[in-house]
């Protein structure tokens, strides 16, 4: 699926809203969007979902005390995985709020918990791009297995992930999204025929 429209400066800016994640049935979708780092190219894949309104958004998203600094890198040897992190959130599209996603990094999901927090810290990349200019951050996101270690940096401080399940999901799955008081990362990308969503999520063992 295309991004139906180009981004402008406007929707660039749209990423400073406070949003959460909805854990209503049918709230989302996940439908094609533009990202921070080159709003101007399309993508190959579905980007990912459809989100409540930010005032809706808000008041559903989780209340983690002692916010910690945000993710900059995330590394997974074994799947290739080293690179930037970057903010992303959501911006209107003809009606619709959707998630934007990173072109050239790992999408780090406003409200989502930070690196060592409580809560679950969703990231999101892509699985294949259409412009080589872009970055398929989480093409080989399906090599990653239980027991493999995800580092994701927060400044200087290294947050160790071990992988504990992979799965693959419908596209309207909310399951995913879900928070509780375990500090956990949930990454997500396409499969590889681009019908499905590939999540491989992780909880925190440790930290350098």
């Amino acid at each position: 699926m295309q991004p139906k429209r180009r981004a402008n400066k406007h929707d660039r800016r749209s990423t400073i809203l406070a949003v959460g994640f909805v854990a209503a049935a049918g709230a989302i979708a996940w439908f094609a969007t533009t990202g921070q780092s080159a709003p101007h190219q399309a993508l190959s894949e579905p980007a990912v979902m459809t989100a409540a309104p930010p005032a809706e958004a808000a008041a559903l998203a989780p209340n983690v005390p002692g916010a910690g600094t945000l993710p900059t890198r995330i590394v997974a040897p074994k799947a290739g995985i080293d690179f930037a992190v970057q903010e992303v959130g959501i911006v209107k599209d003809q009606g619709k709020w959707v998630w934007q996603t990173a072109w050239q990094a790992a999408g780090h999901h406003m409200d989502s918990a930070r690196p060592g927090q409580p809560g679950n810290m969703v990231l999101t990349g892509h699985v294949s791009v259409a412009d080589s200019r872009n970055l398929p951050v989480f093409k080989a996101l399906d090599r990653l297995a239980s027991g493999d270690i995800v580092e994701v940096y927060s400044g200087d401080r290294v947050f160790r992930y071990e992988v504990d399940h992979v799965e693959v999901v419908a596209p309207s799955n909310l399951k995913i999204l879900r928070t509780d008081h375990r500090s956990t990362v949930t990454m997500i990308t396409c499969t590889r025929d681009l019908k499905n969503r590939l999540v491989v999520t992780g909880t925190l063992v440790g930290q350098v």
